[in-house]
């Protein structure tokens, strides 16, 4: 339990000490997307590579990149339907949006890698590998269908469908996870100095992860904002909360991987929802300042989980 207690408060002195370097602007925003180039293309593959390699991988496994899949498209829909069932019609892209997405491999995996053996940690990515069709680009090709509707015109979506296509070809976690779930299928041995090379870049991995967090944790919320954010993250949270009851009591996979489960879909709110905001064009200062709460919210939760499952 004290062990659980002191992780959880070191990630978030780590997070804290990237705002408060950001305050002080020993670091700034260029350095958020430095950090964030740095975590998605060296230390998160390295973290997949050295933790997929050290298990041996049932093919009955792979239902848990159905499941994602399954769960982040529902998502999607059920964010848009629920705006438009509030009369919010035109929030239906927004919460298309930032209602998806778990935010696995810069704030679950840390957790994961932390507590859970490596069946714990292939599960985690097995789950991102179907989350990523949400994280990255999906969600944003229905939002983009959404508002096209919206505004009278066609929806291309076989366009939205060559995006996602291109940004999943360029997704260096994504294609990562690819490889190697062919190498565990196969059952093809990774050379040990690759294993060497890829611990050390994932024993770096959280440190990354947090202060990349701290440096892009920004809040600013204000009227119709605030009731705006507080109806997604209650809604979103009550569905994660079901979803880890289920995950947990309803799966016939190992405790392991039911454990990973639980943190998975008590994750925030994809990282990636932010700058697909800001790219349709909707409220990207209300996306950046939800994504930050559901971080704070996450800590909490995902530090409660591990103590009453572990």
């Amino acid at each position: 339990m004290e062990e659980i207690l002191f992780r959880a408060a070191a990630y978030l002195c780590m997070i804290a000490l990237g705002a408060v370097l950001k305050r002080v602007r020993v670091l700034g925003q260029d350095d958020f997307h430095t950090l964030s180039k740095v975590m998605l293309n060296i230390t998160l593959p390295c973290a997949i590579v050295y933790n997929v390699a050290r298990v041996d991988l049932e093919i009955s496994l792979l239902a848990v990149t159905a499941l994602s899949v399954g769960i982040g498209v529902g998502m999607v829909f059920l964010g848009a339907g629920l705006a438009r069932l509030f009369g919010k019609k035109d929030e239906m892209a927004f919460d298309a949006v930032n209602f998806s997405g778990f935010n696995i491999g810069n704030f679950c995996m840390p957790f994961v890698q932390s507590f859970l053996p490596s069946i714990g940690v292939l599960a985690i990515s097995l789950f991102d590998t179907g989350n990523s069709l949400i994280c990255n680009g999906g969600s944003r090709a229905v939002g983009a269908v959404i508002q096209q509707r919206r505004r009278g015109g066609k929806a291309d979506l076989p366009a939205s469908l060559r995006t996602i296509g291109r940004t999943l070809l360029h997704s260096t976690p994504f294609m990562t996870y690819m490889v190697m779930l062919a190498v565990a299928i196969l059952h093809v041995p990774v050379p040990a100095p690759v294993l060497s090379i890829a611990e050390l870049g994932a024993q770096a991995n959280p440190f990354v992860a947090m202060l990349m967090i701290g440096v892009g944790f920004k809040l600013s919320l204000s009227g119709e904002g605030l009731s705006h954010a507080v109806r997604l993250l209650v809604i979103r949270y009550a569905l994660a909360f079901l979803l880890a009851a289920g995950v947990y009591c309803l799966l016939p996979f190992a405790l392991e991987v039911r454990q990973a489960l639980v943190l998975a879909v008590l994750s925030p709110i994809a990282s990636a929802n932010p700058p697909y905001t800001a790219a349709l064009g909707e409220d990207y200062p209300l996306s950046c300042t939800v994504n930050s709460i559901s971080m704070l919210l996450s800590i909490a939760l995902l530090t409660g989980a591990l103590l009453v499952m572990l």
